[in-house]
Order: structure tokens, then sequence, then C-alpha cells
């Protein structure tokens, strides 16, 4: 899986991977370290069982050799009277067969190890102790050879003196150099050893740390991409609960399918779809309710307030008058002969007249007047907050306009006009009745006229 899919993988698939990346750093840590240790392993074993070895058997020729040479000594200072035992040579042979036997011990370690190839450092190195140690092997039979010529001849002079001392002293610079090659040999690798074992200290160390690091700055990874799902998505819950707390409209977003394996976006998206969605509902309710609401309150003909309408707002307009002393007119009104426009043009001219009219008079009040259609061609109009007078000059006015208007393929017309106002303890009944009687006593004096009723007869 791709880091760069990270963001869009699933958060089994995030928290996997992020298993599998530590688990691989493990397994490589581990087999690491199982190469390392077996490599100090085999050179630990290199030291242990070939160069200390080789040491201590160069260590016992030195010891031995030095016996030859104490006993070379003796013969010197005894002159022509040696030990009886130096005469059997007993401790000769002996010290020779030791001698023999140590050096070709050294000399099979060696050879064993440089064929079964086990030599992993210095190789060069333990090939030249071979053939030194092979060298001096054949040194020291020689140096013996001459040793035992002397102790039988039980001569010494001058010259074999000389000459054996300086084969005596080629002999310890031989051992010395094979002893300080040893050394040397051992002593590297030891510090190789030792470096391999810092080497692996600091590499599995390092590892170690990269592993904790990569998988802490994974984890945040994670962890932040999870709450930033997390936190746009109560941010969507939390905008969607405001606005149905509020009121307020949801925004229409267009929600476009995503491919993702991210369960947390998946998520995100599927609410953002809902919101959407709901959105929408909220809209096309809100449509639907105001116009249930149009139907409800107004003409489904003329556009006017209905009858439904009226009632509701003579009761608040009459409760407003007498609680807190705001009074209002009303206006009642009629057109002329509608019934002859309707016998003589028909039905369809007398709708087109009425639908001309309500809009005519709609322009003409105040956005606070409300116009309603109580039947037929009968209207009322009423005023907050006018008394008589200024409902009087409002009627006036309509009328004339009214009287006045010219519509194409439509009738001229006229109405008549019955105007009121709110008189202390009045109701819906006494305030429609006064009305109704102005009414009708304008259609009575001869229509096409305003006639107000403040009292009743």
């Amino acid at each position: 899986m791709s880091v760069f899919n990270w963001y869009h993988a699933s958060i089994k698939q995030k928290i996997g991977g992020l298993f599998v990346l530590l688990l691989s750093f493990l397994f490589f840590v581990i087999v690491y370290s199982g190469y390392k240790i077996k490599l100090i392993e085999k050179e630990m074993r290199e030291v242990a069982y070939l160069d200390i070895p080789l040491s201590q058997i160069m260590r016992q020729v030195e010891f031995i050799e030095l016996e030859q040479h104490l006993q070379f000594e003796q013969y010197q200072l005894k002159g022509e009277k040696p030990y009886q035992e130096l005469k059997q040579h007993q401790q000769l042979v002996f010290q020779q067969q030791q001698l023999k036997s140590l050096l070709d011990r050294a000399v099979g370690l060696i050879t064993e190890s440089l064929s079964a190839k086990q030599l992993m450092l210095a190789q060069s190195e333990h090939e030249q102790v071979l053939s030194r140690i092979e060298s001096y092997a054949q040194k020291s039979a020689a140096f013996e050879s001459h040793l035992e010529q002397l102790f039988e001849s039980q001569t010494l002079n001058d010259e074999q003196r000389s000459a054996m001392e300086q084969m005596a002293a080629e002999l310890e610079s031989a051992e010395n150099a094979i002893i300080q090659q040893l050394n040397t040999i051992t002593t590297n690798d030891v510090y190789y050893t030792e470096k391999h074992e810092k080497e692996f200290l600091f590499v599995s160390s390092l590892l170690g740390i990269s592993a904790v690091v990569l998988g802490f700055l994974l984890t945040v990874y994670i962890v932040q991409i999870i709450l930033q799902r997390i936190k746009r998505i109560q941010g969507d819950i939390k905008t969607l609960n405001a606005s149905l707390d509020q009121g307020d409209s949801l925004s229409q977003e267009t929600v476009n399918k995503i491919t993702t394996k991210d369960e947390l976006a998946e998520l995100e998206h599927d609410i953002k779809a809902v919101m959407s969605r709901l959105a929408k509902e909220i809209t096309c309710r809100e449509q639907v309710e105001k116009q249930l609401l149009t139907l409800a309150t107004q003409d489904k003909l003329t556009g006017a307030y209905n009858r439904h309408k009226w009632d509701e707002q003579i009761h608040m307009q009459l409760n407003l008058a007498q609680r807190g002393g705001y009074p209002f007119g009303l206006i009642l009104l009629d057109v002329d002969y509608f019934k002859r426009v309707n016998d003589q043009f028909g039905h369809q001219a007398g709708d087109q007249l009425l639908k001309r009219m309500v809009s005519e008079l709609q322009q003409r009040i105040r956005s606070t007047d409300m116009l309603f259609r109580l039947g037929g061609e009968e209207f009322a109009i009423l005023l907050p907050m006018q008394d008589i007078e200024s409902a009087c000059k409002l009627a006036e006015s309509l009328r004339s306009q009214m009287e006045l208007l010219q519509v194409d393929n439509l009738p001229a017309f006229t109405i008549s006009i019955g105007v009121t106002s709110y008189h202390d303890m009045d109701s819906e009944a006494s305030i429609f009745r006064r009305a109704d009687m102005a009414l009708y006593r304008a259609k009575a004096q001869g229509r096409n006229q305003v006639v107000q009723q403040l009292t009743e007869e």
C-alpha cells in the first residue's frame, strides 16, 4: 500500500500498514542481529580456537628452547665433565619430541583452518605464520642436531660455540617474530571483533530508534487524519443542528460520489449527502408550506386574502384596538351591476375584471392594509391605525380611480363603497354590520359613491 494512498485508505488498512512497517523493521533488526552475532561468534571462535592456542604453543616452544639453552650453558661451564644424564641425551630427546609435537600441532591447526576456509580475519597473516613455523621447525631441528653432536663429542671449540650461539640467536629471533605476529593477529582480531560489536550495537540502536520514531510519526499522522475527519463530521452535525434550531435554510451543496476505503471519509460524505438531501427536502417543504398557506389564505381567482384570513385578521385588529387602543378603519366595496357584466360579456370577462380590479386596488393601498374577497364581487379592506376620515379619503380615491380605469377587452365599471371605523366595545358582527349598512346605502343612493356609517340606526 502506497503512502500516498493512506489518506483515502481505510482505518484498518492504515493501522495494518503501520504494524506491517514496524514488524518489517523488527524483522530486519532481528535478521541483522543474527547475522552480526554469527559473524562475531566466528571471529571469537577463531580467536579462541586458533590464535590463542597458537600463542600458547609458541610459549611452550619458547620454554623448551630456553631449557635447551640452559643445558648448553651448563655444558660450557662444566667443560669436559658434563652430567651423566646429558651424555645419555635423555632430556634432549624428550625435549625434541615435545618441541616437534608442539610445532606439528601448530602447523596442523593453521593448515586445518586454511583448508576448511574457517579463517575470517587475517588469512594472509596466518599463512605467513605457517611458513615461519615451518622455517622455525627446520632451524630448530638443525640446532638440536648440532647440540646432540656436541653432547656426543663432549668437546666444544670457539668456532662451534660461535656457531651454536648464532643458531640459538636465530631461533630466539624466529620465536619472537612468530610470537609477536601471533600477538598482533590476536590483537587485531580482538579489535575487529570489538569494532563489529560496536557497529552491531550502533546499527541495532539506530534501527530501533528509527522504528520508534517512524512508528510515532506514522501514528501521529494517522491520528491527525482521523481527528480531521471527526472534526469535519462534528462541524457538519453542529451546522445541521444549529440550522434546525434557528430555522435557517441549509445550503444545498452538490455532493459528488467519491471512491475511497476510508470509513470516516465515507461517513463524512454520507452526512453531507444527507444534509444536502435534507436541505432540498426543507426547501421543498417550505415551498409547499408557502403554497398551502397561499391556498389557505388567498383567493384563488384574484389573489386577495380569502374569508378565512378575514376572520383571523378582524379578530386580531379587534384585540389590538380593545387592549392597546389601536383603532382601525374598514371599507366594504362591491362592483356595480356585476351580474350585468357576466350576462353581457361572459363569466370569463367578469373574472378578468375582478382580477384587474384587485391588482389596481393592491397597488394603491399601503403595505399594512389588507384586501379581502368576502364572496362574489364583494370585497373588504382593513386599514390599521386609520380613523374614519382617512378611510373615507382612501375610499373616494379608490372609487374615482376605478371609474376612470380603462382596460382593453374589459368593460368599464364602477364600485360602491361603505366605510366605518372601530368604536369601543365593537365586535366583528357590529363593525361589519355598520360597514354593510353603509354599502347598502351607497347602492340605494345610485351606486358609484362612498358612504360612511358611524352608528347603527
